[in-house]
């Protein structure tokens, strides 16, 4: 059984009373306990009570954000005691502790028997504001040097991707990327290979932010070497796969699709690594072809040696192939509906005998006006490259 007298004189608040007044105040207290993870009071709630620590540590936390740790000794919730307004703050045990509660009218009992009390609680509270100010500033530097950080990261990314369409003899590509996030997942990219052919990939990390956004540097990397080695779909993807798999952070994968367009040969094969089907229109018999899925997701633990397969079709001028990412086809209306590939399918075939950037275009617009007044909850990209 801990001495709550000699524990309560030796905090500031109540330094300057008699040890007979603190006796009295600490018999009114009431002993609380709490276990690790514990919420003692949230943010918001009503304040009728400071709590001072006796055992273990607590942390105060403000809109998820962690301020300050505080250990035996000290006092949380001593606004409470002035003006029983609104939690600031909430506070969660970080381990068991063991709690002295004072109540507000205790607290306001406690002012009749002496100045000793205002004056402690003044000084108090000073010594906190001084505490908090620097906590506040130190914690605006730091989220300005993070929000820096994430400034470069986004230019560094988008540098990455193609800075304008790819206009060569038998081919026209055009592409966008939107990052829903300051750093997003979604990458896009092409590579000519010699003088017949092209490669074109697009690839959908799971989550954004910083990792995503280094995941997708790699990517970009292997991609540009790979192709310089063997650049069939096939053995894309599984360089793709190891750099997945192998990647700074365990549990990120990657979807993706890379296709290689054969211009003299008039045909594409592809590889499609658990992505959205790419469209595929052909000219020639007006029909609506899909990419469909040919192997696993990128990354998957024990499948790093997979090997991976390729398929073929026809390759034809005024052909079109459109790769999307699940932002376009997942993009919410005001009343939570999908724009949906049934849409994607209609607004390509209306815009079939127009060049990819329009298509392209075509496709951004038509998404907008679906999901008007939501933000995008995903990455928005797409790709659209046309035979000529």
């Amino acid at each position: 059984m801990f001495d709550r007298t000699s524990f309560l004189k030796a905090n500031t608040l109540l330094a300057g009373l008699s040890t007979d007044i603190v006796s009295d105040l600490a018999s009114r207290m009431r002993e609380v306990r709490a276990s690790a993870g514990e919420v003692i009071f949230s943010e918001g709630e009503p304040g009728d009570a400071a709590y001072f620590i006796v055992e273990g540590t607590l942390f105060v936390e403000k809109d998820g954000i962690r301020i300050v740790e505080m250990s035996a000794g000290d006092c949380v919730g001593e606004f409470a005691l002035i003006d029983e307004g609104p939690r600031s703050a909430t506070a969660i045990a970080k381990t068991d502790v063991l709690l002295l509660e004072w109540r507000h009218a205790e607290f306001e009992r406690a002012l009749t028997l002496g100045s000793s009390v205002a004056k402690g609680i003044f000084q108090h509270l000073i010594s906190k504001l001084r505490r908090d100010v620097s906590l506040q500033v130190s914690a605006g530097l730091e989220r300005e040097r993070w929000q820096q950080d994430l400034k470069r990261a986004h230019e560094i990314q988008m540098a990455m991707l193609p800075q304008g369409d790819l206009l060569i003899e038998h081919a026209e590509i055009s592409g966008y990327c939107k990052p829903a996030a300051d750093v997003g997942g979604d990458y896009h990219d092409y590579v000519e290979i010699g003088t017949d052919a092209t490669g074109v990939i697009l690839a959908d990390v799971t989550g954004h932010g910083f990792y995503a956004g280094l995941l997708v540097a790699m990517a970009k990397s292997c991609l540009h070497t790979q192709a310089k080695i063997d650049a069939s779909p096939a053995a894309v993807m599984a360089a793709m796969n190891w750099t997945v798999f192998h990647s700074v952070q365990t549990g990120l994968l990657m979807s993706g699709c890379y296709v290689r367009l054969e211009h003299k040969a008039r045909t594409l094969s592809y590889t499609n690594a658990g992505h959205p089907f790419p469209f595929l229109y052909h000219r020639a018999t007006d029909c609506m072809d899909r990419l469909e899925s040919t192997d696993l997701l990128l990354g998957i633990p024990g499948f790093e040696d997979m090997a991976f397969s390729a398929r073929e079709r026809q390759w034809e001028p005024g052909d079109l192939l459109v790769l999307f990412s699940d932002g376009i086809h997942e993009a919410l209306s005001a009343d939570d509906e999908e724009f949906g590939e049934e849409r994607l399918e209609r607004v390509i075939l209306e815009a079939k005998d127009e060049q990819p950037r329009e298509v392209r275009d075509r496709i951004l617009h038509a998404v907008a006006e679906h999901s008007r007044g939501v933000a995008p909850a995903d990455d928005v990209t797409v790709v659209v490259a046309k035979a000529r």
